[in-house]
């Protein structure tokens, strides 16, 4: 079972009963400055059912986003980062840039 957007506006993550208890990992990687950490902040923001009058950016270590150049920020070192939906499905979401696996 798919979950639909108003499910998703809300928070909710739906599964099908098999999978009800399952935690999921994302992991995001890529070049710098293209929007990893930016996708990161949406879906934490998705799974707290926050709608985007009220997002909070404040959902990463901003200390480990800092050290790239005026124009863009960038970690410093690979992180994982755990969220749980508004219905308790666990989602573990790892950033890693170019550089921090050559």
């Amino acid at each position: 079972m798919a979950s639909d957007v108003e499910s998703l506006r809300r928070g909710i993550i739906r599964t099908s009963k098999n999978e009800a208890k399952a935690s999921y990992t994302i992991l995001l990687v890529g070049e710098t400055g293209v929007g990893k950490s930016s996708v990161l902040e949406l879906i934490a923001n998705v799974l707290a059912g926050n709608d985007i009058d009220h997002y909070n950016l404040d959902v990463l270590d901003n200390t480990n986003e800092r050290g790239g150049s005026n124009n863009q920020s960038q970690t410093n070192s690979a992180r994982l980062y755990e969220f749980t939906s508004k219905n308790g499905i666990v989602v573990s979401l790892g950033v890693r840039g170019r550089g921090e696996y050559e």
